[in-house]
């Protein structure tokens, strides 16, 4: 009897959602995929609303829009690298014992905390209820239903309202922004508080940064990118010339996995040799045609937002923190 004023109550506080066809069977899946009930799933999805916004962020996202040099320049900017400094200062313990831990360089987190949320002074202005919920009843939107799956068991362990929490629009939560699947499968509890707090503790949101690329397959003092000197063909090229570009395989992807000899022969020519695997960045930074070479950390940063343009972003983020931290 209990159980069902619950459940009536529920459906009544929820106006038409809930009795939509395709949300009664994410119900479903939810209850047997998962040990929520079905009255804690239905207590969370009577609060969700569409979310147009979030819709048009999505539409227009910079890392697609934005040319390199205007990306770049809201990113790697002489502010977010002193602030990238004096984060690192002020939390030094911290980033030196996840450093040790985890294997990852303390610049490279600081530079990924520093591109999401600069450096914890900005959460996003929505909510992963919405934007997730939003996601997760579009067409092949099967991932998504996972996502929010998994914001409720998120929501439930630590006693979050996900309707109150920000996260940026795609429903990405705390202080290195991770989707709630991510949450929960790379969250440290590094102050050993008994909680995993991405929202409140930096100790917390620092070490699952670092674990995040350590699980991503980080290998501890290897390079990530490096900028080389080229001679030939593709010099003085715009960024729509080298859009058009017809080679054997794919700039600007980190998809892209070839050897050194293979990029000297479509007409790169320079002297460096690597034995490693590279995915070739070649852009227009500041009125001159730049080659970089992105290796295996690289493409695990691609891991956290899958762009070859934010990879690069966060090297070189890390690089001027790097430099201006020994100064």
């Amino acid at each position: 009897m209990i159980r069902l004023l619950i459940l009536f109550f529920s459906f009544n506080a929820s106006s038409e959602i809930l009795e939509r066809a395709d949300i009664q069977e994410f119900i479903d899946m939810a209850v047997e995929g998962s040990d929520l009930s079905r009255e804690e799933i239905i207590d969370y999805l009577k609060d969700a609303e569409p979310s147009n916004r979030a819709v048009q962020a999505r539409s227009n996202q910079p890392e697609v829009k934005a040319t390199w040099d205007d990306y770049l320049s809201k990113r790697v900017t002489s502010r977010r690298i002193n602030n990238g400094v004096l984060f690192l200062k002020d939390h030094i313990d911290i980033f030196e014992s996840a450093e040790k831990d985890f294997g990852v360089s303390k610049f490279y987190i600081a530079s990924i905390i520093g591109m999401e949320t600069n450096y914890g002074s900005y959460y996003g202005s929505y909510n992963p209820l919405d934007t997730i919920f939003t996601r997760a009843f579009e067409p092949n939107s099967s991932f998504w239903q996972k996502e929010l799956i998994q914001l409720f068991i998120l929501s439930k362990r630590y006693k979050l309202n996900p309707k109150k929490i920000k996260s940026s629009w795609s429903g990405a939560i705390g202080l290195g922004q991770f989707i709630p699947s991510s949450y929960n499968a790379y969250g440290v509890d590094y102050d050993l508080n008994g909680i995993v707090d991405l929202l409140g503790s930096k100790e917390d949101g620092i070490a699952s940064v670092a674990n995040y690329l350590q699980a991503n397959g980080w290998v501890k003092g290897k390079i990530a990118a490096i900028q080389i000197d080229f001679n030939g063909d593709f010099i003085n090229l715009s960024e729509d010339q080298i859009n058009e570009l017809n080679l054997p395989f794919e700039l600007n992807n980190f998809r892209t996995k070839i050897y050194a000899e293979e990029l000297k022969k479509a007409g790169f020519d320079f002297e460096e040799k690597y034995l490693s695997l590279i995915s070739p960045i070649l852009v227009q930074q500041k009125d001159l045609t730049k080659l970089y070479l992105g290796f295996d950390n690289f493409r695990v940063i691609t891991k956290y937002n899958r762009s070859s343009k934010y990879a690069l972003a966060v090297h070189q983020l890390a690089m001027e923190i790097s430099n201006k931290f020994y100064e």
